[in-house]
């Protein structure tokens, strides 16, 4: 039932102790916690585990059950788009940008009234943040199931008005999105057109965003596999998952896009310089991706305060949880596979 030995064979542990009401309400948050991550089944064991008189625990345990899968299903009927505007006309890009202020800052303006904007077209941003050198800027979006590459492309080049280059990927699966949604991205950009700068990115004091291009798709997702096959064999609890990577780094956020590229957003330690960053990236993936990284300026960026390091290792371990090797994980044939819950509609 379970792809974690040593919870399938603490299951029926656990099932006696919350029957002698042996685990409190804040406990059975915590071993729900590590045990949907590895089975809704093993979940919906503990949910029937309590007893008719105790039926509290019952609707208690259901409950967040059901919330956390609603979370794992963000990303259906829905299709994600993310974007590297590449800044061709400064001038005319901050321009812009700054002409937003006096259309969001307007006294009376809401979130519904900022969303229903002519611009927007009825999309959705979700994401939005500079590179500390002001040359890029990045974007997440969210779009109804089914828009194509093309439609997007489209739309986000009428929207951009010419000023930057617009590379697109379209999100297959994602780690760490579930916080990210349009009504912090646009509270985000009401208060920063009132003169309240954001807030940015919580966890860390610096955020670095990596883009690997991949080389070889099998090493990578042998490498990918590996990082599952640890967190499955190491890690007992959600915030386990972060000490996978090197020390110091952290990661909140990793978009896999269709094709040969994806992106992870983490923080490093803050003496850290750009290429320290890119010399542990290259260490990291070996060769097998070309990596760019860049620092990003979360206080000028639009909902960077949603970006979570207990988001991602979260959903690090459901992902984790689900994934299939096919050989060894020091194999170049080994293959993976990730949840529907975090996967992007096509």
């Amino acid at each position: 039932m379970s792809s974690n030995p040593a919870l399938h064979e603490s299951l029926e542990e656990i099932e006696l102790q919350i029957n002698r009401e042996y685990l409190s309400h804040h406990e059975i948050d915590r071993v729900l916690t590590i045990v949907v991550h590895s089975s809704a089944a093993c979940a919906r064991r503990i949910a029937i585990a309590s007893t008719p008189h105790k039926k509290w625990r019952s609707i208690h345990i259901n409950s967040k059950l059901n919330s956390r899968t609603r979370n794992l299903n963000k990303m259906e009927n829905c299709t994600y788009f993310f974007v590297e505007h590449d800044i061709t006309d400064k001038q005319g890009w901050d321009g812009w940008v700054s002409s937003w202020n006096d259309i969001y800052g307007a006294k009376d303006m809401t979130v519904d009234k900022a969303r229903s904007y002519p611009d927007w077209e009825g999309n959705e941003g979700v994401l939005s943040i500079p590179t500390s050198d002001g040359k890029m800027t990045i974007c997440l979006w969210k779009m109804r199931s089914g828009t194509s590459k093309d439609e997007f492309q489209a739309f986000i080049d009428r929207f951009t008005r010419g000023y930057a280059n617009n590379k697109v990927f379209q999100v297959e699966h994602a780690l760490g999105i579930k916080n990210l949604d349009a009504r912090g991205f646009f509270s985000d950009l009401i208060n920063a057109a009132q003169g309240r700068q954001s807030p940015g990115y919580l966890d860390a004091p610096t955020l670095w965003m990596s883009h690997h291009c991949i080389l070889d798709r099998e090493g990578f997702s042998a490498l990918n596999a590996s990082i599952a096959d640890k967190i499955n064999k190491t890690c007992t609890t959600p915030s386990d998952c972060q000490t996978v990577f090197p020390a110091g780094r952290k990661c909140c956020l990793t978009l896999f896009f269709t094709g040969n590229d994806m992106v992870c957003f983490d923080s490093a330690p803050e003496e850290f310089t750009q290429e320290d960053v890119r010399k542990a990236e290259d260490e990291f993936t070996r060769g097998m991706s070309r990596n760019y990284v860049y620092q990003m300026d979360t206080a000028k960026g639009l909902n960077a305060f949603h970006l979570s390091e207990d988001s991602w290792s979260q959903d690090a371990m459901i992902w984790a949880n689900a994934t299939v090797k096919t050989a060894p994980v020091d194999s170049t044939t080994a293959t993976m596979t990730t949840p529907v819950g975090i996967e992007a509609s096509q």
